[in-house]
């Protein structure tokens, strides 16, 4: 017979309002297909635009465009069609369209519906820039395949297209009548202006050293406002194309210029890294704008021009008070590409090693990262927790192998060595020895001591993945010969060869009984080895292009495997790849299970980590889950809704299930039955025992498919701790009374942690802290930066919280290198001349000031010195570190190997730092001076700064 137990319960539609507040929600937002989870917003990735009404804003990011409300200043949608960065972001004027850039591709959007309504093709290479027209019926493009292309902004229609320009488009404007175009150009120094119907020139504008960045109009449109590359703005007359006045304090280019709507003033948005606010009639500089660490993409007013709002490469958006330059707030939450990733041995965290040199640590239960660990001066690739979870090894090719403490996040120690390249790291599984990978070979350290304890040699080139079996006895190695090798782990000698491989092997993992193996190649395919006699037992194939990595899951039934843009299941047993995910706009670098083998993680180019619920290959597709699957405890009293979801169902007439709950943390309220099955099926009452509650319902009019909500159950929170709801005894039943078993999936209820210190709420006490307290110096009143509570914001408050660093054993050595979020020096010296001043005697406030000179010592080098650029080999873009021990004009130049200059990179006055972020070290793109395109080889570049000159080598391989 049916099952025909069920239960009523409040309604769904009141789920999504019950979490909209809560801070994970973001991580959610446009989720792929079969995910759970988001860790990180991509990283910001182009300009960020107001709504005419000032109601939303628009960002530019790498996964889409995120919109927030202003009111509050908290994510409301991501709109993510894309898959790809985005250049550039703008609404209509009538705020009801947004346009989106990426490559050579626009969408545009409905702002109302949060959905895309047209795709607009044609351009054949990067789209740079794009702007409504005044009556928002047109929309024009600029593009780095020299034209300007005007397009029907409701149908989508190509209307126009200009050839416009010698090289790349970089910027274009309306003028306010929506007659003319101006345009202004990369690199042949000349702004354009056109007749916007016709594309017919009628002026042009000459005094550039180098191409225009950034071109408007006046409101008037009597004037046309410049931003250089090299570094100046200048105001021109529209009519007779007479340069009027040029404004030259920035050092740097220029990458945006907005005019206010009173039009009395300007903003102008740098690569020097600062903000600068001007009069448009006298052209005085009215205010200088700094607290970006990095190149600073773009800068606009709010409607009411009360605030400025910014965004840069340090991978932040900033809102400034217009009036004053008083920085009002910082939205974080994005983050630089994952190169790897791996869970915890418990599986509440995952660690990701980013291509901005750091590693950060994620709680997987609420989606939020909570520590960074910075040191390493290059990308870290590979990443291994120890047995016991308790440290974390890294490996990067700054050529070290770190050793962190994960619960206080302090560097435990460095480990170096000539010519070593780690692409690969990984723990003994008695946790006694560290295995890295060196250039051509492996070398294995005393975990505790970190004494080299030998070196395997043997494979002729560069060694890219290793890891140990399960027993510890044998230690795999994949390499760019082609070949794995298996070493007795103890003696270090050679065990065997295992070939068949066609190009390099990225990655090799043992399978939980040790007695397979699988290597994932860039010969676009993933083999399984008989580890015992070297034999390939099978070759998977489905990717089109390189796998990157593979993992199998705990119980060993089944492999994913990480191409460029997918991930794909397959069944052991058979070989068979049964499902492929999709929902990454980037390379896929990393992949791991959780070590409950419930969840995939993945790790992305794209800048995010995704992760999916992991459904294993069985003869049904259905799977039945609690949603959502983890979720942060509500106050005491309040009340918290599940759903009881269904997804690939077939032929499903009728279900129960139990839920398994904590009495001590939970109280049943209420269920009711959901939208799956027809509304005339019977549901029965629940059927409560001790800490377990039945749910049960059945169909007498037909079968339902697909997916949809059994039921809805609500708990009161009755004491705030961690919990979880376990799902049991869930049964699917048809018309015909057969039963089968889903897969199913439990929800897990997470304690949340408050420290006072933490004044801007994001669950960890940091430097994000200290320069939130420092934006609210002087205010009075009630104030959460209001640290020990004395009606005022001052540097007692800020002192406060750097002694807090060391209760929650986040060393500020550890947070200082986090370029995306640390003060500069003179931030820091300016505080401590302060905190010293103060006449307080307390070991807390003195602890204070030692953890913010410690800070301080982190940010400033010991000598100035030119790094080695990375990635090396490149093609065809690298950036180019380097320290300064003194503020100096600094230059790069790059040679060919006869001594011919082929490029300098003027760097403009630089501060006293560290340069090593992707978002500060120097860019080539690989390119002359003429914007050629070098040929491979070997270069030279030397930093001039002051009297200081170094010089290096690099090498271009294509």
């Amino acid at each position: 017979m049916k099952s025909t137990l069920f239960l009523f319960f409040f309604m769904l539609l009141f789920v999504p309002d019950a979490f909209s507040q809560n801070y994970q929600d973001y991580t959610q937002f446009s989720l792929p297909e079969g995910t759970k989870v988001r860790l990180g917003k991509g990283s910001v990735s182009g300009n960020v635009a107001f709504s005419p009404d000032g109601s939303l804003l628009a960002v530019a990011s790498s996964i889409g465009i995120w919109l927030y409300d202003t009111a509050t200043y908290q994510e409301i949608a991501l709109l993510a069609e894309h898959g790809n960065y985005i250049n550039s972001v703008v609404f209509s004027p009538d705020g009801e369209k947004i346009a989106s850039s990426s490559y050579y591709i626009i969408r545009l959007w409905n702002v109302n519906t949060r959905t895309q309504y047209q795709t607009l093709k044609g351009h054949t290479d990067e789209v740079s820039s794009i702007v409504f027209s005044p009556d928002g019926n047109t929309l024009a493009s600029g593009s780095d395949d020299e034209t300007i292309r005007i397009w029907d902004a409701e149908t989508g229609a190509l209307l126009q297209t200009f050839e416009a320009h010698r090289y790349v488009v970089n910027s274009i404007a309306f003028g306010p009548d929506g007659n003319t175009i101006v345009s202004g150009g990369k690199y042949d120094k000349i702004i354009r202006l056109w007749d916007a119907e016709t594309g017919t020139l009628l002026q042009t504008f000459i005094g550039h050293l180098y191409g225009a960045k950034s071109v408007t109009f006046s409101p008037d449109g009597n004037t046309i406002v410049s931003g250089g590359t090299d570094g100046t703005i200048r105001f021109w007359d529209t009519a007779s194309a007479v340069l009027l006045q040029t404004l030259t304090e920035h050092t740097d280019r220029v990458n945006s210029i907005v005019f206010s709507p009173d039009a009395h003033s300007i903003v102008s948005a740098s690569e020097d890294g600062t903000i600068r606010l001007w009069d448009t009639e006298s052209g005085d500089l009215l205010q200088t704008i700094t607290g970006h660490s990095s190149i600073v993409f773009s800068a606009s007013f709010s409607p009411d021009r009360k605030t400025i709002v910014s965004s840069s490469d340090d991978q932040t958006i900033r809102l400034w008070e217009a009036e004053t330059g008083v920085h009002l707030l910082t939205l974080i939450g994005y983050t630089d590409g994952v190169a790897s990733l791996t869970f915890s041995p418990d599986g509440n965290t995952i660690a990701t090693g980013n291509w901005d040199n750091t590693i950060r640590l994620w709680n997987v239960d609420i989606g939020t990262q909570y520590r960074t660990l910075t040191g390493h001066t290059h990308a870290v690739g590979s990443l291994a927790f120890s047995p016991d979870g308790n440290m974390i090894v890294s490996g990067s090719r700054d050529e070290t192998v770190r050793l962190w403490d994960v619960v206080s996040g302090t560097h435990i120690r460095t480990i170096t060595g000539q010519w070593l390249d780690f692409n690969s790291v990984a723990f003994s599984p008695d946790g006694n020895t560290i295995a890295g990978t060196g250039r051509e070979n492996i070398h294995l350290w005393d975990a505790v001591s970190g004494h080299l304890l030998q070196t395997l040699d043997g494979h002729p080139r560069g060694v890219s993945s290793i890891t140990f079996s399960p027993d510890g006895k044998t230690i795999a190695s994949g390499s760019s010969d082609e070949t794995i090798r298996l070493w007795d782990a103890v003696s270090g000698e050679l065990l065997r060869t295992l070939k068949g491989h066609t190009s390099v092997i990225n990655s090799v993992v043992f399978s939980p009984d040790g007695r397979s193996l699988a290597s994932a190649s860039q010969d676009d395919t993933v083999r399984l080895w008989d580890v015992a006699t070297g034999e390939v037992n099978r070759t998977l194939k489905g990717h089109r292009w390189h796998v990157q990595d593979a993992a199998f899951s705990p119980d060993g039934r089944t492999i994913v495997s990480a191409g460029i843009l997918t991930l794909r299941l397959w069944d052991v047993s058979t070989g068979t790849q049964y499902r492929v995910l999709t929902g990454h706009g980037n390379t896929i670098n990393s992949v791991a299970f959780s070590p409950d083998g419930k969840t995939i993680a993945s790790g992305s180019f794209d800048d995010t980590v995704l992760l999916w619920e992991y459904i294993p290959f069985t003869t049904t597709d259905a799977t039945v889950r609690l949603s959502p699957s983890t979720v942060s405890s509500p106050a005491i009293g309040e009340q918290l809704t599940f759903s009881l979801k269904i997804a690939d169902g077939e032929n499903v007439a009728g279900y129960q299930a139990s839920m398994l709950f904590d009495t001590a943390t939970l109280r049943y309220v209420e269920s009711a039955n959901g939208d799956y099955l027809p509304m005339d099926g019977l549901f029965l009452p629940p059927v409560i025992d001790g800490n377990t509650v039945t749910l049960a319902g059945t169909s007498f009019t037909g079968e339902s498919n697909g997916g949809g909500t059994l039921a809805t159950i609500t708990f009161e929170i009755v004491a705030i701790k961690a919990s979880t709801l376990i799902l049991s005894d869930v049964l699917l039943t048809d018309e015909a009374g057969g039963s089968s078993i889903p897969l199913v999936q439990a929800a897990r209820i997470t304690e949340p942690s408050q420290l006072p210190e933490d004044v801007n709420k994001d669950g960890v006490v940091n430097v994000l802290d200290l320069t939130f307290v420092a934006s609210n110096f002087g205010k009075r009143g009630e104030n959460a930066a209001d640290v020990n509570g004395d009606g005022i914001v001052n540097i007692i408050d800020l002192t406060l919280i750097a002694a807090a660093f060391g209760d929650t054993a986040a060393a500020p050595v550890v947070w200082a290198q986090d370029l995306d979020i640390a003060p500069t020096p003179t931030d820091v010296e300016a505080w401590l001349r302060e905190a010293h001043q103060v006449n307080r005697t307390d070991l807390t406030f003195q602890r204070g000031i030692q953890m913010l000179e410690q800070l301080l010592a982190a940010l400033t080098p010991r000598e100035t010195a030119l790094l080695p650029n990375y990635p090396n080999p490149f093609n065809p873009e690298t950036w180019i570190p380097y320290q300064l021990t003194a503020p100096t004009n600094a230059s790069i130049s790059i040679y060919s190997t006869d001594g011919q200059l082929i490029r300098r990179l003027n760097l403009g006055h630089q501060s006293v730092g560290i340069y090593r972020h992707r978002s500060r070290a120097a860019y080539w793109d690989g390119k002359n001076t003429l914007g050629e395109p070098v040929a491979s080889g070997v270069y030279f570049y030397t930093l001039t700064a002051g009297d200081f000159t170094m010089t290096r080598k690099m090498l271009i391989r294509k």
